[in-house]
């Protein structure tokens, strides 16, 4: 075979799947959970992504998600979300805590679902659920896309963004947005409002999560030159 044709083999479906065969994908196989939520940028209230999250526990303390823009196989990786229980949010140097958002309000408002497969009924996902939603309700994220794919949907363009949660009614995403979100994911966001305040206990956010609620103020990543450190 040559040159050229062996780099054309790269992309065919024969030479992908020789490579699954071959290596291993152990960080990946981990993921165990499938959430389906909205982001919304840090500066910019007006944008919501939904965000696929591909989470992993490293320890009952301590999430790790890939966020995907869908959950179909061409889907973009769009970033990634770390999430702490509150005992690591409160430990948090105070400088840090401008970065995390508080889970509250998209779990108790039914924003944040379980993304089961299609044909799982209704009645075992509001079971299967309780006991991730009791333990979100108080955990707190810091959440970071890479690609701004509702400007740019071919390339990741531009610096990272910081991305933030709903703390209220009223800060989107837009009813059509929502109801596109729902309709896909044959989800009901109402009926999940309801029946989680059956069983979710009341709990206050603790001080430092959702400063920009404060301040007014929203932190942005901005590419700044500086001297190269040499060896």
């Amino acid at each position: 075979m040559d040159t050229e044709s062996k780099r054309a083999s790269y992309h065919t479906a024969s030479y992908q799947a020789a490579g699954s065969a071959m290596m291993s994908f152990t960080p990946i196989g981990s993921i165990h959970q499938h959430l389906c939520a909205f982001h919304v940028y840090s500066n910019d209230r007006s944008r919501h992504v939904r965000a696929h999250h591909f989470c992993v526990c490293r320890s009952k303390d301590f999430h790790q998600c890939i966020i995907y823009d869908s959950d179909k196989a061409d889907a973009r990786l769009i970033g990634i979300e770390y999430i702490v229980s509150e005992k690591i949010f409160v430990g948090l140097p105070e400088d840090e805590k401008k970065y995390w958002h508080s889970h509250k309000y998209e779990v108790e408002s039914g924003l944040l679902q379980l993304r089961v497969k299609d044909l799982v009924p209704n009645a075992a996902v509001d079971v299967a659920e309780q006991p991730a939603m009791l333990e979100l309700q108080q955990t707190y994220g810091k959440t970071i896309h890479t690609w701004a794919s509702d400007i740019h949907p071919d390339l990741p363009l531009g610096p990272p963004n910081l991305m933030m949660a709903y703390t209220q009614d009223g800060q989107g995403p837009p009813p059509d947005v929502l109801k596109e979100r729902d309709e896909h994911c044959g989800m009901d966001t109402p009926r999940k409002k309801s029946l989680r305040a059956e069983y979710l206990p009341t709990y206050e956010t603790v001080k430092g999560s959702d400063e920009w609620e404060h301040t007014g103020k929203a932190v942005s990543f901005e590419p700044v030159e500086r001297e190269i450190q040499k060896q």
